[in-house]
């Protein structure tokens, strides 16, 4: 929840803080101001025009400062042109440069393709871009489509479950047995988590049947089996009764899966300037908050998910409330829907700052406003009488993705999470929580990499530096405290 905006772009802060940073119509003015002056020179293009033109006449009453004014609004005006066919054209190849890794990242959406907002941008190159994206991508599920194939055939009822719950794969006898649950939905959708959870964590490397009771009271004996994959991977299978003699065997069909939920992010190196941006590990966060001020509002709910370059590892994710001790406005409570009756029973803020700790290390943070998330976790962790860790200090290795989009698409005044997602063809689902908001900043992330690669911008140095060239925003920032 940090603030996406600044400040409230159409009434009360939406999310906690909005995610722009400050005052959506200041923040334009600011980062936009040359391309006003070079929109007044255009202005006076016209004038300029008809200066020259009376020069060239031999218009004698013509004074020579206006000749020189209409010069200097004709070259504007060129300089104008030239500017924005290279802005253009720096959006298409960032556009051509996320399909290509989307080819191979069924994760990162294809781009939007605003071929219609780029002067001079060849269609029909744009259509052939999307083609070739779509149709490697398609070749890559084949063998995917012929493992869902075997798997859906069976009789026996089976699921897979990862780490954190979410439901990875079912199978038609499974979801006759235990109703319709589909892939990065919560098991405990369907099964009791009291029943389910002593289940899973009793089975340690074999095999263990017991009861279950369905959330309609139904028990069920099913038996789970822990996954005996690499440290890289982790979760359950857990199989059903084969249905009894006689009974028809549900016929094959595709089969919903999403097996990545399955992994674990890799161990690698902690990060320094020179580790390559696709090579990045990150923990994207996202914090709500009972208001917008750092000094004084309180931390209600922290998410993160672990990331390396653009790849986002959903078994690896924080998804917490938080107890501040005191009460949360309805203003808030209306943006993020909690409510102190939420909170009871749950830890302290002080909690949360501890294990996005354990998470962080030799990770870099990314989040959109970043700095306000970092402000607060810093205030939560003085007011416990804690240390302040390394990666919450101003100068820790975080990256903000507000900086990064106003430096990649200067002349866009939207600079709020959703428009950004969209520009890049990423859908956008479960904002206003911690965790959907942090999926949703690693995802544009995401499809920043290759964008900032095309640029020349391909590690975590040459990101920083150029992140810290977002002058307007960066003062903006400054300026409301974090």
């Amino acid at each position: 929840m940090s603030p996406r905006n600044v400040l409230p772009r159409d009434g009360p802060p939406r999310n906690g803080p909005p995610r722009n940073v400050l005052p959506r119509d200041g923040l334009a003015r600011d980062e936009n101001r040359p391309a006003l002056i070079v929109a007044g020179l255009l202005a006076a293009g016209g004038l300029a025009g008809a200066g020259w033109a009376g020069l060239a006449a031999g218009a004698a009453a013509l004074p020579l400062g206006l000749a020189l004014f209409a010069g200097a609004s004709g070259l504007g005006l060129g300089l104008w042109i030239i500017r924005s066919a290279a802005r253009a054209g720096r959006r298409l190849r960032g556009d051509l440069a996320q399909a290509l890794r989307a080819a191979t990242d069924p994760d990162l959406p294809l781009p939007a393709f605003a071929a219609g907002d780029l002067p001079g941008a060849d269609g029909r190159l744009v259509a052939l871009a999307r083609a070739l994206a779509e149709t490697a991508r398609a070749a890559g599920g084949r063998g995917d489509a012929r493992l869902a194939a075997l798997v859906a055939a069976l009789p026996v009822p089976l699921m897979g479950v990862g780490a954190t719950g979410l439901v990875t794969l079912v199978n038609p006898a499974m979801a006759a047995l235990i109703g319709a649950v589909m892939p990065g939905t919560s098991v405990y959708a369907a099964l009791a988590r009291e029943s389910l959870a002593p289940l899973l964590a009793a089975v340690g490397g074999g095999m263990r049947r017991a009861g279950v009771h369905h959330v309609d009271g139904r028990l069920l004996d099913l038996t789970a089996v822990q996954l005996p994959a690499p440290a890289a991977t982790a979760g359950w299978l857990i199989f059903g009764d084969p249905p009894a003699a006689g009974m028809p065997v549900l016929p094959a069909a595709e089969l919903p899966m999403a097996l990545a939920l399955h992994d674990l992010a890799p161990d690698l190196p902690p990060a320094c300037d020179a580790t390559p941006l696709d090579r990045l590990p990150v923990l994207s966060l996202d914090l709500e908050t009972t208001g917008l001020e750092v000094t004084t509002d309180r931390m209600v709910s922290a998410g993160a998910v672990c990331m390396v370059g653009g790849r986002l590892f959903l078994a690896d994710v924080l998804d917490m409330l938080v107890d501040p001790g005191g009460p949360v406005p309805a203003a808030a409570t209306r943006i993020h829907g909690i409510d102190r009756a939420m909170l009871q029973g749950a830890p302290p803020p002080v909690v949360a700052v501890e294990r996005l700790t354990a998470l962080a290390a030799g990770r870099v943070v990314v989040g959109h406003n970043i700095g306000f998330d970092l402000a607060v976790l810093r205030a939560e962790a003085a007011r416990a009488g804690r240390a302040v860790p390394d990666w919450l200090g101003p100068g820790g290795p975080a990256l903000d993705t507000l900086r990064l989009a106003a430096r990649l698409d200067p002349d866009r005044p939207e600079l709020d999470l959703e428009a950004i997602a969209h520009r890049y063809g990423i859908a956008v689902s479960g904002r206003h929580t911690a965790l959907g908001d942090a999926l949703l900043t690693g995802r544009v992330f995401a499809a920043m990499i290759p964008r900032l690669a095309e640029i020349g911008v391909h590690d975590l140095g040459a990101a920083r530096r150029f992140a810290d060239g977002a002058g307007a925003v960066a003062a903006a920032q400054r300026r409301a405290g974090w």
